[in-house]
């Protein structure tokens, strides 16, 4: 019985993303229901407040001395990922709304929240995940509408509103990090004696958002037709199948520690 609990808690995330798709998806209320308040941008902030809570000193110079990690990831994060992936996403044997659907999810940076939890999870340079997080968003909130308009010029004019991503970035990221590492300043001890709580804690946070994405979306997906959504799945995980070999190539060439190749492979 001990077994299976504790195989229960270290496959807690998997497996609570793959609960809550299927939750959302066969009772989508409570969800949508979630969802029509901030709750997103509460689950966010959580993740960032215990994030900082769980960041230590050192792995904070580790991560700002890795150079070669972070501009290898902010390279393959910002312009080499979104042309393979926006170039591969138009081949898809599919419509062109989903095409361009999956074209679009390829050039933006990395997520907010799933990057650093994964990287967590695989015992890598947290701090490093962190940096590249908040790196790749804000330069991409600069970066992205010219690769928008490169790499999709042909559906018309692309708008960003910068000033609003860059306020959401400051008060959803930054905010709550900064927070959590001012807590920690006074709760140390406390927070090293409880990580796998606040884990856990970050990590229900995490499992939150694509909860209520599901749900909302449930009416929309049950309308794709199956065949059409299999090759989307498919092309997705190709996609990323080229991502990681490209960043597992590039960080083992380099010779990166293990933690940080783990970083920018999840990341990237």
């Amino acid at each position: 019985m001990s077994s299976v609990i504790g195989f229960f808690k270290r496959q807690f995330l998997p497996l609570g993303l793959l609960t809550v798709a299927f939750v959302g998806i066969l009772r989508p209320e409570p969800g949508m229901f979630m969802g029509r308040l901030p709750t997103q941008y509460v689950a966010v902030s959580i993740i960032f407040v215990c994030s900082g809570l769980m960041l230590r000193t050192d792995e904070m110079h580790a991560a700002f001395s890795a150079w070669r990690a972070t501009a290898w990831g902010g390279l393959s994060i910002l312009l080499l990922t979104p042309v393979i992936g926006a170039t591969l996403a138009f081949q898809a044997p599919v419509e062109a709304s989903f095409q361009l659907g999956l074209a679009l999810f390829c050039c933006m940076p990395t997520t907010l929240t799933s990057g650093v939890a994964l990287t967590s999870q695989a015992r890598g340079n947290t701090a490093l995940a962190l940096l590249l997080t908040v790196l790749t968003n804000t330069v991409g909130i600069f970066t992205v509408p010219f690769v928008l308009a490169h790499l999709l010029g042909a559906i018309g004019q692309v708008e960003l509103s910068g000033a609003d991503l860059l306020q959401k970035l400051c008060l959803t990221i930054l905010l709550p990090l900064s927070i959590g590492r001012y807590l920690r300043r006074f709760l140390a001890d406390r927070v090293e004696r409880s990580r796998s709580r606040i884990s856990t804690l970050s990590n229900v946070a995490l499992i939150s958002i694509p909860w209520m994405k599901f749900s909302e979306s449930s009416t929309r997906l049950a309308e794709v037709n199956a065949a059409s959504l299999a090759i989307l799945v498919v092309s997705g995980l190709v996609i990323h199948g080229f991502y990681l070999l490209l960043n597992y190539g590039a960080t083992r060439s380099m010779r990166l520690a293990t933690p940080e190749r783990k970083a920018v492979v999840l990341l990237a």
